[in-house]
């Protein structure tokens, strides 16, 4: 079977911006990763590139690469993919309904679709109805309240009185960590609805209240119907105040924890009241001192992936095609050691010193040189955490001593 891949940063959605560094290093991540999957699972490939990565010769595994150079040719160019692809899979941003639009377009030429469907992405674009859905249901919350731009402080101050601080400001419709931050104090206030509304998708935002715990996340294989939890992950985030940005930095597969079961019974829960969500789905949680919490549910890859692949004794691309074109689940599955991934800040390097990166297995993402700091992800397995750790070290300082060369 040919499977189109598809990756929003990577793939040219910001063709005519500039590159974000971390969020590509994310994106082409997830992209390069799963070009593995389906190579290594038997399949032929073919996927989208933004013309700017081409000089660098990317090392992606697909059989053929279309660029793409500006944002009017990207749809033209996705669907000359999908013209030539039996089934495809897209790792693109729901919000904006940027994924549901390319979703679309590969609905007209009828061909196989290892993604969710349209019409269960929709109601978890908008974080306060999934919230809303989720506590009809049983499901634990973080208490949340919805304001509209244009009102006055006053009343996120009303908000933030009942809730208690801390609370978290972030948008209705976002991904990863766009606009959010940490509210500690009234005289932060001003300064995070700023942040906020520069990310917003829609004319409000939400108030939620901060939960002291772990954040971490459930990987799932499902098939629109019954969903299987495959393993529990490590997020790492750095959550901060109006003044910076927060950033999503990287994590650890699997993760041991005592409320393991519980985030299991939660995720499979929350996934499978949205009739539709199909293939891989990856559920944020905190797990807190009273039990874990829903934050929210992504329907597509996430970075977990890349070490979720890692310790997996199933090829997921596999698991996928399987669960999305015949229904079926994965039995049996199991993993073997420890993943830890993580994005690391470097210097522009140049083209020669970039390529040597290209050979080091731990490198995930290369630093790709669009900015003075540039992000690379790395990925490490050990048999146990403390390996996993220690051979992560050693990735870094290779790298970095690569760096030093220049």
């Amino acid at each position: 079977m040919k499977v189109a891949l598809f990756e929003y940063v990577s793939g040219g959605g910001f063709s005519d911006k500039n590159l974000p560094s971390s969020i590509l290093s994310e994106g082409y991540g997830m992209l390069s990763s799963a070009l593995r999957d389906f190579r290594e699972a038997g399949h032929q490939t073919g996927t989208l590139l933004d013309s700017r990565l081409d000089p660098f010769q990317p090392p992606l595994r697909a059989n053929e690469i279309h660029l793409v150079n500006s944002q009017k040719k990207l749809k033209t160019e996705f669907l000359n993919l999908l013209r030539h692809a039996d089934a495809h899979l897209l790792i693109a941003p729901e919000t904006g309904g940027i994924l549901s639009d390319f979703l679309r377009l590969g609905e007209e030429l009828s061909i196989d679709s290892l993604n969710c469907s349209i019409d269960s992405i929709n109601p978890i674009c908008n974080k306060l109805k999934l919230y809303e859905r989720l506590k009809e249901n049983g499901l634990p919350v973080p208490k949340t309240d919805e304001v509209t731009i244009e009102e006055d402080v006053e009343k996120s101050q009303k908000i933030i009185e009942n809730i208690g601080f801390p609370v978290i400001i972030k948008p209705k419709e976002g991904i990863g960590c766009q606009g959010l931050s940490i509210v500690k104090k009234f005289p932060q206030l001003p300064i995070a609805i700023s942040k906020v509304k520069k990310e917003a998708k829609t004319n409000t935002y939400l108030i939620q209240e901060f939960v002291k715990g772990i954040n971490a996340s459930v990987s799932l294989i499902t098939n629109g119907k019954k969903a299987i939890p495959l393993t529990l992950n490590l997020q790492t985030i750095d959550l901060n105040t109006p003044d910076k940005a927060s950033s999503y930095i990287g994590g650890m597969v699997p993760l041991d924890h005592e409320l393991k079961d519980e985030a299991f019974h939660i995720a499979k829960k929350a996934v499978e009241l949205f009739k539709g969500l199909r293939g891989y789905v990856g559920v944020d949680l905190i797990l807190s001192n009273s039990g874990p919490l829903l934050i929210e549910i992504n329907p597509r890859l996430t970075v977990s992936y890349v070490g979720l692949r890692r310790v997996s004794n199933l090829n997921l691309a596999n698991a996928m095609v399987k669960a999305c074109l015949y229904d079926k689940l994965p039995e049996g599955f199991d993993y073997s050691g420890y993943s830890i991934f993580s994005k690391e800040v470097l210097p522009r390097l140049g083209e020669d010193l970039l390529k040597r990166t290209y050979s080091m297995k731990e490198v995930v993402t290369p630093p790709f040189p669009f900015n003075d700091d540039n992000y690379a992800l790395l990925a490490t397995k050990g048999k146990d955490i403390e390996e996993a750790k220690t051979l992560f070290k050693k990735a870094k300082h290779k790298l970095r001593s690569i760096v030093e060369l220049g």
